[in-house]
Parts: structure tokens; sequence; C-alpha cells
């Protein structure tokens, strides 16, 4: 249903380089020319990036020729989302608003264990919900009521039950933790995201007639994270006075934190933790050059950061219909000053215009990085 183009390159782990040296300078070329897709990167041909964040680890190598075949069935046949604020907040009952109170019991080991089994009682009840209504496709489906079903084009028991995750951020800032490139925040980051990869694993049924696969995805929550964000400010929960909605990056959107910091927070610490996927946005002011672009995916398979784009603005003249992929303010061609700016809302390339109330407050506070 949301197919983003992507181009996937494999490494070799002993020289830390793409393979295929002439489609890795084609990628750099299209970046510095201005195209806007996604790099997906892996050392084998074991997994496959079919959304904007959405990875997928397959159990065979069964690609196929797609000249006029049908090559990997695979996708979310729903999506239940954790709002991971909401939950460390609950976890911590009437002790929530007491700062020092907080740190000692998030730093103490014990603590997180007792934590690790109230996140899993949740995800239990979660598993559950994906059961029942996949049991539903799955029985709709044998009525023959899908049409792609049907023509043989994807199956329901070829796609995940998919746990989303929102909030990351907010939940690591109300514990007291800064949202960079430091030891204590990633291992924030393991933790929540590595007990729902494990227990995506454990809980997932293989049967061959109905299976239920469960993964992970760091959802782009386009209209979800300002209602989230909403909700628990409604409902007396802490959330950051100078944010609108919730954030769906491991950075701070909002910050002058560094390109290179933001691929570090994006890469394998992180990554291997998220079977379903995450996707690094790096926002920049404009378009780098081939070099620049070759030098930050050899950054990327060093770091392990498999699944990037770069978003950087792109603008249309509303007298002249002129078009450019740089941010203007006026039109080169006609001298018009009625410029609309597209830039991805998340996973989406839209116009800001376009973008719902939330996320137009927070597309104007949003840091793109200079060269």
């Amino acid at each position: 249903a949301f197919p983003v183009e992507t181009m996937a390159m494999v490494y070799d782990p002993k020289t830390e380089d793409i393979i295929d040296k002439d489609y890795k300078d084609l990628t750099a070329e299209m970046y510095a020319k201005g195209h806007s897709f996604f790099t997906y990167i892996s050392d084998s041909a074991d997994s496959l990036a079919s959304c904007c964040r959405l990875r997928n680890e397959l159990s065979e190598n069964t690609f196929s020729p797609t000249s006029g075949m049908t090559g990997i069935k695979t996708g979310s046949a729903n999506v239940i989302t954790l709002n991971v604020n909401r939950i460390i907040q609950n976890y911590f009952g009437p002790c929530k608003h007491e700062e020092v109170v907080k740190k000692e019991l998030w730093n103490d080991s014990v603590h997180r264990s007792e934590f690790v089994k109230y996140l899993t009682s949740i995800l239990e009840r979660v598993y559950k919900y994906h059961i029942a209504y996949k049991t539903m496709l799955y029985e709709w489906e044998s009525k023959g009521a899908y049409a792609s079903s049907n023509g043989g084009f994807i199956n329901i028991k070829d796609l995940y039950s998919t746990i989303g995750i929102n909030g990351l951020n907010e939940a690591a800032r109300f514990l007291g933790l800064e949202v960079s490139n430091n030891p204590e925040y990633i291992q924030f980051l393991q933790l929540v995201l590595g007990t729902i990869k494990e227990q995506n694993k454990k809980h997932s049924i293989h049967d061959k007639k109905r299976p239920f696969l469960f993964n992970s995805e760091c959802v782009p929550a386009e209209s979800l994270g300002g209602k989230n964000y909403r909700w628990d400010k409604s409902d007396g929960y802490w959330v950051p006075e100078d944010e609108n909605l919730y954030n769906s990056y491991f950075y701070n959107a909002h910050d002058n934190t560094s390109v290179l910091d933001k691929f570090i927070l994006h890469g394998r610490q992180t990554a291997s933790y998220c079977d379903g996927g995450s996707a690094l946005h790096c926002n920049l002011q404009d378009h780098l050059s081939k070099e620049q672009y070759l030098k930050l995916i050899d950054f990327a398979v060093s770091q392990g950061t498999n699944y990037f784009t770069f978003n950087i603005p792109n603008s249309q003249c509303d007298d002249c219909h002129f078009i450019t992929k740089h941010p203007i303010k006026v039109c080169p061609k006609c001298g018009g000053s009625h410029i609309t700016q597209y830039t991805r809302i998340i996973g989406y390339l839209r116009p800001i215009t376009a973008f719902g109330s939330d996320r137009k407050i927070e597309a104007e506070e949003r840091t793109y990085s200079t060269l």
C-alpha cells in the first residue's frame, strides 16, 4: 500500500565497502542530482526494505526476478502502536514527577528488570489483539473476500503483525536522559527495542497454514504523534513543552545534532534491536556533492546504519509553477514570492501546506543541517 523507492546495496564485512562499486557510485550521483529516495544496505541478501522504515527479515533467500514475475510478498497486515512515554510514566506511578527518584530507579538494574516484565505484560495483551485481528483476516481470505489474494499477488500468511513504537524520545527525556549520542540514551533504546524484539520472536507462531509473525517498527506516526501528545497532556502526563507532538526519530529533530551523530544513533547499536526496521531521515538544508554522499555511504557501512534517506526541501512557484529541488523564497524564473515547499512529513514527501495542523507547527521548528 505504501511503496517507497529504495536503492538496496550489499557490502562486504571484511572490506566494509559496497560490493557493486558502479551501483554505489550511481546512488551517490542520484542523491547529488536531487532525487529523493531511501538507501538500504546489508551484508547479505537476507532481508527486504519495503516502506519508509519497514524492514523484514527473511528466513530463506527466496528472492526471485521481478521482470514479469512475482517477487517477495511481504508487509504488515496490521499495526498496533505503543506510546512509550505513557508506558514509562505508568510504570513509575506516584513518583513520576520526582526527578531524583525516577533517575535513581531507572539506573538500578533490578528496577530495569522489573520494567521489562511490565512492558512484556503489555505486549502479551497486544499479541492477543493481533492474533484475533489476523484470524479475522484469514477467515475473510478463505471466503474469497480479497481480490489481491484471489489473484495470487499477496496472501495474509505472508504479512507481519507489527508492534508500532512512538514516544521514545519523550520517554527518555522524562527519565532525565539526554537525547544524543551517549551511552545512557543508547542503552535506554536498546532495552526498550530489544525487549520488544525478543518478545516478538518468542510469541510468533510458525504454523504452515496460518502463521502469526510479529515484528516491530518505529512508525512515522504522521498524525498519531500529535494525538499521543495531546492525549497525554490532557490526562496529566508529563510532555515536553518545547514540542507539540511525539517524534519518530532516534535523535532530536529540533536541535543541532550533527549528521554523523544521526547516523550513529540509527546505526547497529540500535538498528540490530529493531526487527522491523527504523530509518534515518537526515534533514539537510541543501544537497551535498557526489563525493560527500559517497563518504556518508561509507560511514553508514562502518556504523551499520542500514536504512536512511536525505531530506532536502523542494520548492514550487505557485505563479509560474517552476519546480526546483532546493528551498527558495523567490522564484528565479518569474521573481514571484508565492512559494510552496515540499518536504517529508516523516515518510511521505508532501507540500507543507497539506500537512496536518500539528505537523505544520513541527515543520517550522525542524532543524535542517547546513553544509
